[in-house]
């Protein structure tokens, strides 16, 4: 299994192949952003990390392939789930891949915290240990080039527009619809690097910052809806637009 060569022995790769092939099965109908592409790349950064914070990339990397299976109950209920809400599927799935509860006891946690933010509806003390690495992980993949591309998939999923210049930005973010793609950019993505935990996924988070911003600067330009060199970092002006430096 690529992507944990040096990280996890054989016994553990083999572990984290019987999670894969369960959770895949699982997944099958869930919309692209939330898919196991995602997954698969939430894991090896969550080991990565594990691994240059000193802690088990193994159980990292289990507690990544199985943090969304609260996106599974929202695609059938139609309402917001919280993780902690899907303790029991996640329960399941590592019974069905035989893995033993020992190893992966510390991981309802780990999933848990992914979704707390300080600018959110739902903090509480920022994650430690595992499910420090796990929540920076699920950050970074929201952050960057293929963070770019995962707002839109999913905004195209759900039916959002890409840009709403007259709506109000919520000083809150909640989990669900928002009023634009691009407004969910304002209200979440530009606040991920600052939600980082530890030294590892900060210095990976810089870059894929920088990438967020160019973005919008380049976009504001060619929507035509502000003046060139506009700070998406910068305050907002009433009616949601962001302001211009």
């Amino acid at each position: 299994m690529r992507g944990f060569e040096g990280l996890v022995d054989d016994a553990g790769v083999r572990g984290i192949e019987r999670v894969r092939q369960v959770v895949a099965a699982d997944f099958v109908d869930v919309d692209a952003a939330h898919d196991l592409a995602h997954l698969d790349r939430v894991a090896r950064l969550a080991a990565t990390i594990a691994h240059r914070e000193g802690l088990d990339p193994h159980v990292a990397a289990l507690a990544a392939y199985v943090h969304d299976y609260h996106r599974l109950e929202e695609a059938r209920t139609g309402a917001t789930v919280e993780p902690p809400e899907c303790a029991h599927l996640v329960r399941s799935a590592f019974e069905r891949a035989g893995i033993a509860e020992e190893t992966w006891a510390p991981v309802p946690a780990a999933v848990d915290a992914t979704g707390r933010f300080s600018f959110s509806d739902r903090f509480t003390e920022p994650a430690q240990g595992v499910a420090a690495c796990l929540h920076d992980a699920d950050m970074l993949d929201a952050m960057g080039a293929i963070g770019i591309a995962r707002a839109f998939t999913y905004g195209g999923t759900i039916g959002e527009p890409i840009w709403e210049p007259g709506e109000d930005l919520a000083s809150t973010y909640t989990s669900g619809r928002t009023s634009s793609v691009v407004a969910h950019f304002y209200e979440k993505l530009l606040h991920l690097r600052d939600e980082l935990t530890t030294p590892s996924g900060r210095a990976m988070g810089e870059p894929r910052h920088r990438v967020l911003v160019e973005f919008l600067q380049r976009f504001h330009i060619e929507f035509g809806d502000g003046p060139p060199g506009r700070d998406p970092e910068g305050p907002v002006r009433p009616g949601g637009t962001p302001a211009a430096p």
